[in-house]
């Protein structure tokens, strides 16, 4: 994790509402990534810039996501420009059994453009 992460988040929540007013610090609730490392810098950022951070707990997440994805009308991907992208929503199915019947599980892995998307 890059050491002016926490000043990048800040950079970015400080902003004006207005095009020439004043810009100001907005006190979001930023959510992060749950590894052991990054628990330790939201202590930081809690105690020594005031950012609201929650742990975002991916773990039980993916399912979820993946519903919502699945539930909404049109997903559109150019296929021109993201290829990969394009191929892992195409090729990505639920996984099956030896005796080829679908189990309602999706295997993790050849993800990356979806986990960006969801």
């Amino acid at each position: 994790m890059p050491a002016d992460t926490e000043h990048i988040v800040v950079d970015a929540l400080t902003y004006a509402d207005e095009k020439g007013a004043e810009p100001y610090f907005h006190d979001q609730m930023v959510w992060c990534d749950d590894t052991p490392d990054f628990k330790v810098q939201m202590a930081t950022w809690r105690c020594e810039l005031g950012i609201r951070v929650h742990l975002a707990r991916k773990a039980r997440m993916r399912r979820l996501s993946y519903d919502w994805l699945a539930g909404l009308r049109e997903i559109v991907i150019d296929h021109a420009r993201c290829l990969r992208t394009f191929e892992e929503f195409a090729c990505k199915e639920f996984v099956r059994d030896r005796d080829g019947r679908w189990i309602d599980e999706i295997p993790d892995g050849d993800d990356h453009s979806i986990d960006a998307v969801r």
